[in-house]
C-alpha cells in the first residue's frame, strides 16, 4: 500500500512535535510585546527544533452566549470556509502543508494553536490569519456540523460519569453557563442558526482583547514580519464581556439525587460543593489541600481508605476547577451499588477530618515536594508552553510565575490548608449517584 508524502510527512511531524520534549529547562525567557490595536503577544524563542507554535486565545465563551452552544461551533466553524478558501481548499491545504490547527473551547475562553514545521511557517501562517479574520460560516457546512455534534452529545450522555457530572453541575450551578457543557445541550440545538455564530463572532473575534503566543524557531526579525503583515494594521474593538458570576442556592442539608440505570453493575458517585475562583488568594493552599485528600492519586487519603483499606473502589479522586468565577469542588468514584453509601460515608469523614483537624506535617511536605517537582513536567514540551503563556496574561498570573510558583506552594502551612479547608468545605454537599437501583 502506497502511503501519500503529505500524510507521512504530517505523520512525522506529528510524532516528533507530541514527543520532542522542551528544552527550556525553566528558563522561560520570553518577551511580552503590547501592540498598538491592543492584542498582546507572548514570544519565546528555541531553535531546538524547526517548529512553531502559535497560539491565539479569544476571551469569549459560554459565559458570552446568548444561546447554548454558540460559542463552540464559532470556534469550530473558522476552519468550514473563509472568504478566500473553500471548507475543501481549507483541510486539503494544512493536508499538504502538514501542519495542524486545533481548537479548544473552555468556560472561560477560546484558544487555537497552530502547528507548522519552519518550511511551512509563512503559508502555515497566511492560513491562520485568515481563518481567524475572514470566516464566512457556510450553511451547509453549520448544519452538517450541528448534526456531528447533536450525535455526539446524544453518545456522551450514555457515559455514567458524563452524566453524573453533568447533574451535579446542573444542581450546582443552575442556569449559569457553568452549569452546562461547553458544547451544549443536544435539545437546544434546534434552536441555533447559522446567524448566531456570525453574530458572536462579530461580537468577540478582535484584535483589542486577543492574546498571542510563539514559540519555537522563530527569532524577532521573522515575528517582526509577521506583525507587520498580520497584527498591527487588523482593527477593531471586541464588545465588553458582560460576566455575571454564579448565584450558589444555600443548602442547609444534603442534595441527593439518585438516577437509575438498570444496564449498569456499579454506581459512579459525585460528591461536591462550591469551589474557587483562579485568582482566589487560597489557590495554593486549596491545590495542597486538594491533593493531600484526593488529587494525589494513590498516596491521597482517599485512595487509601476507600481502595486499599476497604476495596471498595479500583480508583478515586477529587478535583476542582478555578475559572475566572468560583468553580466546582468534587470527588468522583465508581464502586459497587451495594458499597455505595459505605463510600459516602467514608468521604464525607475524611472532608470533616480534614477540615476540622487540617493535614499532618508528613502529608504538607510530600505535596509540597510533588507539586513543586512536577511542575517543570506541564511544561515539558512546546506546545504545553504555547498553550499557557497567553494564560498568564489571561488570569493576571504574572509573567513571573514560572520563577515563582515553588515560593507561592512552599510558602503555605499547616494553617492554611486548615483555613480554606474551613473556609470552603462543609457538611451539605450535592451528591450524584447513577447506577442501579
Amino acid at each position: 500500500m502506497k502511503i501519500k508524502l503529505p500524510f507521512l510527512v504530517f505523520f512525522i511531524f506529528i510524532f516528533f512535535s507530541l514527543n520532542y520534549t522542551f528544552a527550556g529547562d525553566g528558563n522561560m525567557d520570553f518577551k511580552t510585546i503590547n501592540l498598538s490595536n491592543g492584542t498582546k503577544i507572548k514570544h519565546l524563542y528555541r531553535d531546538n527544533i524547526p517548529i512553531v507554535y502559535v497560539t491565539v486565545l479569544i476571551p469569549a465563551s459560554p459565559l458570552d452566549e446568548t444561546k447554548p452552544s454558540q460559542a463552540y461551533l464559532t470556534a469550530h466553524m473558522l476552519t468550514h470556509g473563509t472568504k478566500n478558501r473553500s471548507a475543501r481548499q481549507i483541510e486539503d491545504e494544512i493536508d499538504f502543508l502538514a501542519i495542524s490547527i486545533e481548537k479548544k473551547v473552555t468556560h472561560d475562553y477560546t484558544m487555537l494553536t497552530l502547528a507548522s514545521t519552519k518550511r511551512h511557517l509563512k503559508r502555515a501562517v497566511e492560513l491562520l490569519f485568515d481563518i481567524l479574520k475572514n470566516p464566512i460560516f457556510p450553511e451547509d457546512e453549520f448544519i452538517k456540523e450541528v448534526t456531528i455534534l447533536e450525535k455526539s452529545l446524544r453518545q456522551m450522555e450514555q457515559d455514567p460519569s458524563f452524566i453524573a457530572n453533568k447533574k451535579f453541575l446542573l444542581r450546582l450551578f443552575g442556569k449559569h453557563p457553568y452549569g452546562r457543557p461547553v458544547e451544549g445541550e443536544p435539545e437546544t440545538l434546534k434552536n441555533l442558526k447559522r446567524e448566531d455564530l456570525i453574530e458572536f463572532y462579530n461580537r468577540f473575534y478582535k484584535p483589542d482583547k486577543m492574546i498571542f503566543s510563539f514559540v519555537g524557531d522563530l527569532n524577532d526579525k521573522e515575528l517582526d514580519e509577521i506583525k507587520k503583515h498580520y497584527m498591527e494594521n487588523w482593527k477593531g474593538k471586541s464588545s465588553e464581556r458582560k460576566i455575571s458570576p454564579p448565584e450558589f442556592t444555600k443548602r442547609d442539608k444534603v442534595n441527593e439525587v439518585l438516577i437509575k440505570r438498570d444496564d449498569l453493575l456499579q454506581s459512579t458517585i459525585i460528591l461536591g460543593q462550591e469551589g474557587i475562583s483562579r485568582k482566589d488568594d487560597d489557590f495554593y493552599a486549596f491545590s495542597l489541600m486538594n491533593y493531600i485528600l484526593g488529587g494525589g492519586g494513590l498516596t491521597s487519603r482517599l485512595a487509601k481508605k476507600v481502595r486499599e483499606e476497604k476495596g471498595f473502589a479500583y480508583s478515586i479522586y477529587s478535583t476542582f476547577t478555578p475559572y475566572l468565577l468560583p468553580g466546582s469542588f468534587y470527588i468522583e468514584v465508581k464502586t459497587k451499588a451495594e458499597n455505595a453509601q459505605n463510600v459516602i460515608k467514608i468521604i464525607k469523614d475524611e472532608l470533616k477530618k480534614i477540615s476540622s483537624h487540617g493535614v499532618t506535617e508528613e502529608e504538607i511536605k510530600e505535596a509540597k515536594q510533588f507539586l513543586t517537582g512536577s511542575f517543570p513536567l506541564r511544561f515539558d514540551t512546546m506546545r504545553k508552553v504555547s498553550e499557557f503563556l497567553p494564560l498568564l496574561e489571561f488570569y493576571e498570573l504574572g509573567d513571573d510565575y514560572f520563577l515563582k510558583y515553588a515560593e507561592y506552594i512552599n510558602k503555605i502551612t499547616n494553617q492554611d490548608i486548615l483555613r480554606v479547608s474551613k473556609r470552603i468545605l462543609n457538611q451539605n454537599y450535592i451528591i450524584v449517584i447513577v447506577g442501579p437501583p
